[in-house]
């Protein structure tokens, strides 16, 4: 298992940006498009939004219900 703390990717993201404001999306979707056959109703499309000490967070689901996305701003 690959472990990574949140301060290390914005360590390395601000050493190759030059200002501090910075945008993280990790993406979990298939990049081939392939559909997982699982449906979780519950948070189909959802989108779930909250802070943390590292900004907004926003938690994107597909029309599975399948994790798609979180992105930090």
């Amino acid at each position: 298992m690959a472990k990574m703390h949140i301060t290390e990717i914005i360590k390395q993201l601000k050493a190759k940006e030059v200002d501090d404001d910075f945008f993280l999306e990790l993406t979990f979707n298939d990049p081939k498009g392939k559909k997982t056959g699982v449906v979780d109703n519950d948070y189909k499309n959802a989108v779930i939004t909250t802070d943390c000490p590292y900004g907004s967070i926003t938690i994107l689901f597909d029309d599975e219900g399948q994790l798609k996305s979180i992105e930090i701003c």
